[in-house]
């Protein structure tokens, strides 16, 4: 996997935090420590002003190969997300235990 041309900031991510399906993007942010959810956030969070145009120029149905894997990369953000900002925890504190939820394919 490989990343449009302007991205190679962010190939050492790739191998790891691009991930296609739902519901493995949310075992991964359950499975990952506070730090490293925070590692990916920083990393990725100045360059979502320059990947959300960049993808927005495509079809969802129809993305090469390495924007579809910036959009993982940015799915993948958005999973990590409240859990740096709100909960500081990987999990919901308080809330239901995650293997209550069952996340559905598409």
């Amino acid at each position: 996997m490989t990343l449009p041309s302007g991205f190679d900031d962010l190939e050492c991510w790739v191998a790891e935090w691009a991930i296609g399906e739902e519901a493995a993007r949310n075992r991964k942010r359950l499975a990952s420590s506070l730090d490293q959810l925070q590692a990916y956030y920083n990393a990725l969070l100045p360059r979502m002003d320059a990947i959300i145009p960049h993808l927005n120029q495509y079809s969802l149905d129809a993305l090469a190969p390495a924007e579809q894997t910036l959009l993982e990369m940015a799915l993948m953000f958005m999973e990590v997300a409240p859990a740096v900002e709100i909960y500081k925890h990987p999990d919901v504190p308080w809330g239901f235990v995650a293997e209550r939820f069952h996340i559905l394919p598409a």
